[in-house]
Parts: structure tokens; C-alpha cells; sequence
């Protein structure tokens, strides 16, 4: 399992499943049981460097902005989310964390926990054991600068399109983490 097989294999997925989340997850699932130990390992492996890209403070007050209020514990879910949209959508939002906006319609399933563990449950499938050197948590603190959400004027200039978002959604609470 290299990474364009990584990249591939959820893309597939996420197509075969009619881009529906929750189906994604279980297509992943069931393919993962179909390969053997090393390709799950290795499979686990790109996982979590995918994770660790997205593991950033700009990253997580978009995902506050759109979603918002966000618990510590949830944003491995969301992270999780965001990769099952493929490889594009990862480098699009670690590159500029305003296009988290483009999943938007998505937003209801970004702290379901269909991902959640299912890497480990398909390696442990596969092999009867836990992958070696697995990090569920990730790099222990987030990247980047920290922005002031509270501040309308600061989401704006750092987050247009998501800025704009919670102008029409002030339904969804406080964006910050918790």
C-alpha cells in the first residue's frame, strides 16, 4: 500500500457509495478486511499522516466556524470526515482551511464516529493484532497560530466564505473549542 493505492482505494469508496458518508465508511471498511496485515498497517499508517496534516489551529477554527462549538475530543472525527472526501479535499483545506466550506452540505455527519477506529478494527481483523506504532491522538498539539474567532473582523480576513457562512447560520452556536 503506497499512497497513490492510500488515495485511491478511498476515493473508490467515496464513489462507489454515492458520496453518502456513512456508506463511505462501511465500503472502506469492508475492503480494508481484504487485504492482509501489511497493506491495513501501512493503510493505518498514511491514515494517520493524513490526520496529522489536518491537525493544525487554522484547520480547526474553520471546523469550529462551520460546525461550532467543537469538542478537544471530536476533532480526530472531523479530520477523519475530511479524509474521506480524498486526497483533494485534504490538500485543499490544509492549504487554505476556508474551503472546509465546500463540504458544508456534509456538515451533519463530520462528528459521526463511522471512522472512528475502524482502521483498527479491519488490522485487527486481518492480523489478531494491534498495529504496531498506532497513534489514535495524533501530534500532541495543534500547528499554526490560533485565531480569535469572537472576533467577527479576524474570521472574516481568515475565513471569508466560512465567515459568510455563520452570518447565515447563527444556529449553530459559538464557534470554539472546547
Amino acid at each position: 500500500m503506497d499512497e497513490y493505492k492510500f488515495w485511491g482505494l478511498i476515493g473508490e469508496c467515496r464513489q462507489e457509495s454515492g458520496n453518502n458518508t456513512e456508506l463511505a465508511s462501511r465500503v472502506l471498511f469492508r475492503r480494508l478486511r481484504t487485504l492482509d496485515a501489511t497493506g491495513v498497517t501501512e493503510f493505518v499508517r498514511l491514515w494517520e499522516r493524513a490526520r496529522s496534516r489536518l491537525s493544525s489551529w487554522p484547520v480547526t477554527d474553520a471546523a469550529c466556524l462551520l460546525l461550532g462549538p467543537v469538542k478537544e475530543e471530536d476533532l480526530c472525527q472531523i479530520q477523519d470526515w475530511i479524509i474521506s472526501y480524498g486526497r483533494t479535499a485534504v490538500e485543499r483545506i490544509s492549504a487554505d482551511p476556508d474551503n472546509l466550506i465546500d463540504l458544508a452540505a456534509d456538515a451533519g455527519n463530520a462528528r459521526a464516529q463511522w471512522f472512528d477506529e475502524f482502521m483498527t478494527e479491519a488490522h485487527i481483523v486481518v492480523s489478531g493484532a494491534w498495529p504496531l506504532g498506532y497513534d489514535p491522538d495524533g501530534p500532541e498539539d495543534l500547528t499554526g497560530e490560533r485565531a480569535d474567532l469572537r472576533d467577527p473582523a479576524t474570521a472574516h480576513r481568515q475565513f471569508p466564505r466560512l465567515a459568510a457562512f455563520r452570518h447565515d447560520h447563527p444556529e449553530r452556536g459559538l464557534p470554539e473549542l472546547r
